[in-house]
């Protein structure tokens, strides 16, 4: 049986991370959709930006934040969400939470897949790939 990941919550403050290792930008897919995403997630009450990206780093990917900017690279709106755009550098293997994801890739740029519009703007912004 196939279940749908419950995202009525509306408009809200999300902390995104920006992860590359090796020259390739980390892509996730939220079950139920077809477009890839940067992981990150809500922020809880009383939660800084900083330790939501960790938090939703760990739980969606497994992957350990290390290293975080000290401000977001950028901040972009869409429909649903505000976004808070951190550089991360982390650490481990990749596996994904199969609760919330449905797929996680490290992407090189260069191949056709599926980006929601506010990750064009993050790459744009980044100006990535080069």
């Amino acid at each position: 049986m196939f279940e749908m990941c419950d995202y009525s919550y509306g408009i809200r403050d999300r902390a995104t991370a920006v992860v590359r290792r090796d020259g390739l930008l980390l892509l996730v897919r939220d079950c139920g959709f077809s477009h890839f995403s940067l992981p990150g997630g809500g922020l809880r009450p009383g939660e800084s930006p900083e330790e939501a990206v960790t938090r939703e780093l760990a739980e969606e990917t497994g992957l350990r934040a290390v290293a975080i900017e000290a401000l977001p690279l950028c901040q972009t709106t869409d429909a649903y969400n505000t976004y808070l755009v951190f550089e991360v550098r982390a650490e481990g293997s990749l596996r994904i939470d199969t609760k919330e994801l449905s797929d996680a890739r490290w992407w090189d740029g260069h191949q056709n897949v599926p980006l929601f519009g506010y990750v064009k703007h993050v790459l744009d912004h980044l100006h990535w790939p080069k």
